[in-house]
């Protein structure tokens, strides 16, 4: 089997007119998808909007001037005053209706569904892919940026309908009563273009360079914030180094952005001025009163709708310039978000296979590299475990233990050898239906912001005898007791002041009951009496004997008291299996495993 190929990101800096497009597509078919009535009501509000802005402010006013400057009866206005009038106060009441009562809830539930979209496309990535610094990043800026940006593509579309809306309106006023104006509009929409494109792709390249280094930043205020690191950081002199590495990620953050920052500005102020201030406020209006003051070829009212309509004109085609490198920067994000929902698994499941019950394991010549690893971690284990077998893993640390046990779960594949459980190769069976099989303790195990009994089902349906049951036999009655609601006590305080903290110990006993509540065949536990003192530790075996009895247990300890319980220990060194057999056949032996059991021995004599 090859080794775990490395994840590649799309590194192209500025995506091509085609990718970018189908980027905007993918984004917009997804919201299709999500919410029809959200998409259609969004774009026919933002149309209705400006059309109404234009018929009030250019329109309306340009008739009252021109009632004005004839002469005319100040009643003339009132025939198109009246109805236009009529048709702001009716907008204003719908569409501040709609934006209230549905816009604003739909874009809740489409921002949701993105977001449960990458979650569970998180959530069934492949573990190889964690260890993947590039793909990570990647992975970053999808949770982090691509919801929003996926909305923001339909505003950006929104937009580039409604301006392609109103430059029909508004050029076709212009081209009827004096086309000149169009010449203005045209050169500068062109180098508006052409500031804007160079603007944005340098935007681009600083958060490219920026992204990485405040990550480095982020963790850090996770260390100072979250109470897992409480303890160590007053009891230690820690936080002076990461004082000096929060120093030296903001300064190099610093140092990005003050390399782009005078690029930046040269480009957005020359942008600026080819916008408006030479072609509008001095050319265009000096050609207008030219016009109406010498030659009297336009009215007032003429004059002011032109240049209303040409302002109007032109500051749509520009809005349009700034959409199209929108589109690119929005599909830039939404690239890396395709390319993580897109990227597929290394591990195959394809298998069909129905899993056997009451199956043991055999491990043929197993190696295994981590992606990018110079050398193996584990090389050429070959052992058998036959179904309700209570097995050790011991070694020293960096043996390989916990990355054979991963091996077990099917975290990941070996990359060479096998693994067979019920005589056929693990990928013959269905992933998910194999997972459902093990149980799986870790060192880092986590306690999540819910109640008691949450923390314990993970899921499962809940039987509340058997779980009450469960946490007796793991000694956490004395626990329960104090609890105000029970097993229904919210744990943590995350979002409940009325949450309950527990200890060390404690949120072990709670971890362990967690696994031997489950129906799985197998059970994993990494140092599972870890921080159990030395009573709690004997019950905790015994009440796993008897709970698991007919049950396959691998458990990996380094407090070698726990492995006398086991049929048989597996003492690892450097991924390979050293030594192996029951407690008392390796003591005799007299080899590794005896000489670390004497060792801890000696610390109770």
């Amino acid at each position: 089997m090859p080794r775990y190929r490395r994840y590649r990101p799309n590194n192209e800096p500025k995506p091509s007119f085609r990718r970018t497009m189908s980027d905007c597509r993918f984004a917009l078919g997804w919201l299709w998808r999500i919410s029809p009535g959200f998409v259609l009501t969004k774009l026919f509000a933002m149309i209705n909007s400006h059309v109404v802005l234009i018929l009030e402010n250019t329109f309306l006013i340009s008739y009252i001037i021109k009632v004005v400057e004839e002469g005319r009866p100040f009643t003339d206005i009132f025939p198109m005053f009246l109805p236009v009038t009529a048709i702001v106060v009716f907008n204003m009441l719908v569409f501040s209706g709609i934006e209230v009562k549905y816009l604003c809830k739909a874009e809740e539930k489409v921002y949701k569904e993105l977001r449960l979209a990458l979650y569970r496309k998180a959530a069934s990535m492949d573990m190889a892919r964690y260890d993947d610094p590039a793909f990570y990043n990647d992975f970053v800026w999808a949770m982090q940026e691509a919801p929003a940006h996926v909305l923001k593509v339909l505003e950006s579309f929104c937009s580039l309908v409604t301006t392609a809306t109103v430059v029909c309106i508004m050029g076709g006023f212009v081209i009827a009563t004096d086309p000149v104006g169009l010449i203005f509009v045209a050169v500068s929409l062109v180098l508006t273009m052409v500031f804007g494109l160079k603007s944005n792709k340098r935007f681009m390249q600083r958060e490219e360079e920026r992204i990485p280094i405040s990550r480095r930043a982020d963790y850090i205020k996770r260390v100072f914030y979250l109470a897992d690191y409480a303890k160590d950081l007053r009891m230690g002199e820690m936080e002076e180094m990461l004082f000096d590495d929060f120093d030296d990620s903001q300064e190099k953050e610093l140092e990005t952005v003050n390399r782009h920052a005078k690029p930046l500005f040269f480009l957005s102020y020359f942008r600026s001025i080819c916008w408006d201030v030479l072609p509008f406020e001095g050319a265009y209006m000096t050609y207008l009163l030219y016009q109406t003051l010498v030659t009297g070829t336009l009215s007032y009212s003429a004059l002011y709708a032109l240049f209303r309509s040409t302002e109007s004109l032109q500051r749509d085609l520009t809005w349009v310039t700034e959409l199209l490198p929108e589109f690119q920067q929005h599909a830039m994000y939404i690239e890396k978000l395709r390319t993580f929902l897109e990227t597929e698994n290394l591990l195959p499941d394809e298998g069909t296979a129905a899993l056997p019950t009451a199956a043991g394991y055999a491990l043929q010549n197993v190696r295994f590299a981590y992606p990018a690893a110079e050398h193996d971690t584990l090389k050429g284990i070959t052992l058998t475990i036959p179904h309700g077998a209570k097995i050790a893993l011991v070694g020293y640390n960096g043996a390989g233990k916990s990355t054979l046990v991963k091996l077990f779960m099917r975290l990941y594949d070996p990359t060479e050898g096998e693994i067979r459980y019920g005589g056929q190769p693990l990928s013959a069976y269905p992933l998910a239906g194999y997972r459902e099989k093990v149980a799986a303790l870790f060192q880092d195990y986590q306690i999540i912001a819910a109640t008691v009994a949450e923390n314990v089902t993970m899921g499962e349906p809940l039987d509340e005898a058997r779980l009450l049951d469960v946490l007796h036999r793991v000694g956490f009655d004395e626990v329960l007791e104090r609890l105000p609601l029970g097993i229904h006590t919210p744990l943590t305080k995350e979002f409940e002041e009325s949450g309950t903290n527990l200890s060390g110990g404690e949120a072990q006993k709670l971890a362990i009951a967690r696994v031997l509540y489950s129906n799985a065949e197998v059970l994993i536990l990494d140092e599972p009496s870890s921080a159990l003192d030395p009573l709690s530790e004997y019950r905790l075996n015994q009440t796993i004997r008897e709970l698991a009895s007919d049950k396959t247990i691998l458990f990996i300890s380094h407090r070698l008291s726990t492995t006398r319980m086991a049929d048989t220990i597996f003492m690892l060194e450097d991924g390979q299996v050293i030594e192996q057999g029951s407690h008392d056949e390796l003591i005799e032996a007299g080899g590794k495993y005896a000489e670390m059991f004497n060792l801890q021995a000696e610390k109770y004599r």
